[in-house]
C-alpha cells in the first residue's frame, strides 16, 4: 500500500447498519478510535443501542513466524502492530482488509465484515489467500455496555464474572449487572474459556472531543482456527440465537456481494497481483457503481421502514432531519411508499400542531421543540401525497394551531409572519445552546421559518383545492379558503421586508428591524417550491452565498467576515457548541444551494454549464466515494481549512442531499 493511500484510510471511516438502528463502525486501518467503534452495536428498540463487541485480537502463526492483524491505541503506544501488515483496505460496499507480512507472499489473509440485515448480528470472515497453512487465534473483546459510555478501568474487576457457556462450535455470554448478552458461533474452531482483561484501551477521538476515553475490555473466550490455503473461517456474533448461523452468514455475504465491488477487490483480481501497489489516482468505482453505492449508503439510515436515523453513531430519530431528508425518497426504489409510512407515523405524533423533534433513546426524551419540523411535514405531504386524507388532516391541524394556538413560544404576527418570542428556546435548526442560552439567537422572524410558513400555506391551499373543499377545520379551529388566500398574500407581501441589496435578512428583530447576517438560511428560503421574490433577488442571494458561504464540504453557517465567525469546529462540547452554527460548514445545505442554482440559471445558461456548476459543489464527495476513501458523508466541516469531515461521521441529511443532487443531475438535467 502506498504511503499516501494508507494515510488517507487511517482517518476514513466505514459503517454498516442493520435496518434496526444497530451498526458496526470503524476506520480503514481497523484501529478503534471512538468509544463507538465496534464490530457490533445492537439496537434493543426505541433507539436504545448497546455496544457489544469492540474488536478482536487476531494472531497469525505460520512456519517459524507469527504476526498480528489487529491494533489498539493505548496511552503511549499502538499495540500490536497489525496495521503495519495491511496491504490494502476497502470501505464499501462493506469493510474488508488484505493483510500480509511485508514482502512475503506465503501468508496473505483477507478479512471481511458483514452486518446481517434485520438482525443484531455480525459475521467476521477470514480467508487464507497465501501459499501456506496458518493458525489463527482470535480473542474477541467484549464491552456489553450502552454505546454512549465506556467501561472505566477496573469495571471487570468489580463485577461478577461474565456468565459463560461453551458448547462445541458455539458459546453464550451474559453480563450479570445489566443482562446484556451475546451468542457466538464459529464452525471449525477450537473454543476455550479465558478470563483476560485488556486494560486501558484508549480512544483518541473521544479525548479530543472532551469525553471519557479509556476503558477495559473483557475476553472471556479464545477461538483457534487452522486454515489451509484457499480456505476460510467465519465467526458470528449475535444478541440472539440464530436458528442456522451458518446459513445466515452465507446469506449476509451474498447480500453485500451483489453490490458493486471495488475494481481491485480480491474477488475481482488474480491472486498473483493482490500484493501489487495501487495507483493513487485509481477510481475503485465507476460512475454507475458510485451511484449504487451512494443509494446503499443512503439506505443505511432507514429505520424499520418507518423512520430515519439522523446520524450514526450518536443520533437517534429527529423529526426535522427526517422530514428534510425525505425529499430524496422520490429517487429511492420504493421510496414513495416508504415516505408515506414515515409521514403517517409522524402525523400520529402531533401535539397541538407540533411534531416531535427527537425520539430519545429507550423512549426517553421525546420533545416538541422544533418550529420548522411541522412546516416541513406540510410541504412533504404536498410533495408525496397531496390527496391523502389523513396527511391533509394532519397538515390542517398544524396550520390552524400555528394560526390560532395559544400555547406556543411563537405567534403569527399582524403581518402574517411567524414571530418567535425571546427566551431560552432554540426552535430552528440552529439550535445549539451553551449554559441554556442559544448560541445563535433566532427570536423574532427568521427568514427560513417564514419562507417555510409561506410554502406550507401555499401547498395546503393547493391540496384543499385539489379535493374540492372550501375550508379547513379541526375540532378546535376552522378557516375558510378565502381567509387562507388572504393570509398567503399578506405573508408574501411581508416577506419583502427581508430583501436587501445583495442578500436576505436572516431575521427581523423587534420592530421588524432586519438583521443583515449572511447565513445559509436565505438559501433554504429561496430553494423551496413556492417563490416569493423575483429572479433578480434570487440571483443576488445565490451569488452572495456562492462567493461567501460555499466551501468544499458545504455552506458555512456564517459569513467569514462576521466577528462571531469560528474557523474551526474543535474542542470540548462547550467549545464545539459555540462554533456549531457560527461558521461551521454544513453539507446538507448543498441541496438547497443546488436547487437555487437551478432556479437562477435554468433560463440563462446551458444545461451543460449548470450541470458543471452543480457538480463542482459535489467534487469532494464524488471523488471520495469513487476512489474508495469515503463510505458515508459526515455532518459538518471546518469553516476555514481543508475538507476534513467533522461532527457525526455518517449524517442522514448529508447523504440524502448528495444522493438527491446526483439523481437530479442524472435524471432531470441529462
Amino acid at each position: 500500500m502506498s504511503v499516501i493511500r494508507f494515510s488517507s484510510l487511517i482517518n476514513s471511516e466505514w459503517i454498516l447498519t442493520n435496518g434496526l438502528g444497530g451498526y458496526a463502525l470503524g476506520f480503514g486501518d481497523m484501529i478503534p478510535k471512538r468509544k463507538y467503534s465496534s464490530l457490533l452495536t445492537a439496537s434493543l428498540g426505541q433507539n436504545q443501542r448497546i455496544h457489544i463487541l469492540s474488536a478482536i485480537e487476531e494472531k497469525v502463526e505460520g512456519e517459524g513466524t507469527f504476526f498480528f492483524l489487529d491494533s489498539n491505541h493505548y496511552a503511549h503506544c499502538i499495540h500490536p502492530d497489525g496495521y503495519h501488515n495491511i496491504v490494502r483496505s476497502w470501505l464499501r460496499p462493506y469493510p474488508c482488509v488484505l493483510y500480509s507480512l511485508p514482502g512475503c507472499k506465503d501468508y496473505i489473509i483477507f478479512k471481511e465484515i458483514f452486518l446481517l440485515k434485520g438482525h443484531n448480528a455480525v459475521v467476521v470472515k477470514y480467508s487464507n489467500l497465501g501459499h501456506k497453512p496458518l493458525r489463527l487465534t482470535l480473542r474477541p473483546k467484549f464491552t456489553l455496555r450502552d454505546h454512549h459510555h465506556v467501561n472505566p478501568p477496573g469495571t471487570w474487576d468489580r463485577l461478577s464474572p461474565l456468565q459463560k457457556e461453551i458448547r462445541g462450535s458455539s458459546f453464550h455470554l451474559k453480563r450479570p449487572d445489566n443482562g446484556y448478552q451475546v451468542f457466538g458461533f464459529a464452525e471449525g474452531a477450537e473454543i476455550y474459556s479465558s478470563d483476560l482483561i485488556y486494560r486501558g484501551v484508549y480512544y483518541p477521538l473521544e479525548a479530543i472531543r472532551g469525553y471519557e476515553a479509556v476503558e477495559d475490555q473483557a475476553v472471556p473466550v479464545t477461538l483457534i482456527f487452522s486454515l489451509s490455503p484457499e480456505t476460510s473461517a467465519s465467526v458470528i456474533f449475535s444478541t440472539e440465537s440464530l436458528g442456522d448461523p451458518k446459513k445466515s452468514a452465507i446469506e449476509g455475504e451474498k447480500f453485500y456481494k451483489q453490490l458493486p465491488l471495488p475494481v481491485n477487490h480480491p474477488d475481482r483480481v488474480p491472486r498473483e497481483v493482490l500484493l501489487e501497489g495501487t495507483p493513487e489516482d485509481l477510481r475503485l468505482f465507476d460512475e454507475k457503481s458510485y451511484r449504487k453505492i451512494l443509494e446503499f449508503a443512503a439506505r443505511d439510515f432507514i429505520l424499520n421502514d418507518e423512520d430515519i436515523i439522523a446520524g450514526y453513531p450518536w443520533f437517534g430519530s429527529w423529526g426535522r432531519d427526517t422530514l428534510i431528508s425525505l425529499s430524496a425518497f422520490k429517487y429511492l426504489s420504493g421510496g414513495g411508499e416508504l415516505a408515506l409510512k414515515i409521514l403517517h407515523k409522524y402525523g400520529c405524533c402531533l401535539k397541538e400542531g407540533l411534531l416531535p423533534n427527537t425520539f430519545g433513546e429507550g423512549g426517553i426524551g421525546l420533545n416538541y421543540d422544533s418550529i420548522d419540523a411541522p412546516l416541513w411535514f406540510v410541504v412533504r405531504g404536498y410533495q408525496f401525497a397531496p390527496r391523502d386524507e389523513e396527511l391533509l388532516a394532519a397538515s390542517t391541524q398544524i396550520i390552524l394551531n400555528y394560526l390560532y394556538g395559544k400555547n406556543h413560544p411563537f405567534v403569527v404576527a399582524e403581518d402574517g409572519l411567524i414571530q418567535i418570542h425571546p427566551g431560552d428556546h432554540a426552535l430552528t435548526w440552529m439550535d445549539a445552546k451553551v449554559y441554556g442560552v442559544p448560541v445563535t439567537p433566532r427570536h423574532g422572524k427568521p427568514i427560513e421559518i417564514n419562507a417555510l410558513w409561506y410554502n406550507a400555506l401555499c401547498s395546503l391551499r393547493e391540496r384543499i383545492k385539489g379535493v374540492g373543499a372550501c375550508e379547513m377545520k379541526t375540532d378546535s379551529f376552522s378557516c375558510s379558503l378565502e381567509v387562507l388566500e388572504g393570509l398567503i398574500k399578506k405573508v408574501s407581501h411581508s416577506l419583502q421586508k427581508f430583501v436587501g441589496d445583495r442578500y436576505l435578512a436572516d431575521r427581523l428583530e423587534e420592530g421588524d428591524v432586519p438583521l443583515w447576517e449572511v447565513r445559509p438560511n436565505s438559501v433554504i428560503a429561496l430553494s423551496l417550491p413556492f417563490d416569493f421574490v423575483d429572479k433578480a433577488v434570487m440571483k443576488r442571494v445565490w451569488m452572495t452565498a456562492r462567493e461567501e458561504l460555499l466551501a468544499p464540504r458545504g455552506l458555512r453557517s456564517l459569513h467569514p467576515a462576521h466577528p462571531a465567525f469560528k474557523q474551526r469546529y474543535v474542542g470540548n462540547p462547550l467549545q464545539r457548541d459555540l462554533a456549531y452554527h457560527q461558521g461551521t460548514v454544513w453539507t446538507y445545505l448543498l441541496l438547497p444551494l443546488a436547487l437555487l442554482t437551478w432556479k437562477v440559471l435554468r433560463h440563462e445558461r446551458s444545461i451543460q454549464d449548470i450541470h458543471r456548476e452543480i457538480s463542482g459543489y459535489l467534487w469532494v464527495f464524488r471523488n471520495g466515494f469513487m476512489k474508495g476513501n469515503m463510505a458515508s458523508v459526515a455532518e459538518i466541516g471546518d469553516g476555514v481549512g481543508g475538507p476534513s469531515p467533522k461532527g457525526c461521521p455518517a449524517q442522514a441529511w448529508s447523504v440524502f442531499a448528495l444522493f438527491e443532487i446526483e439523481n437530479f443531475l442524472e435524471r432531470e438535467m441529462s
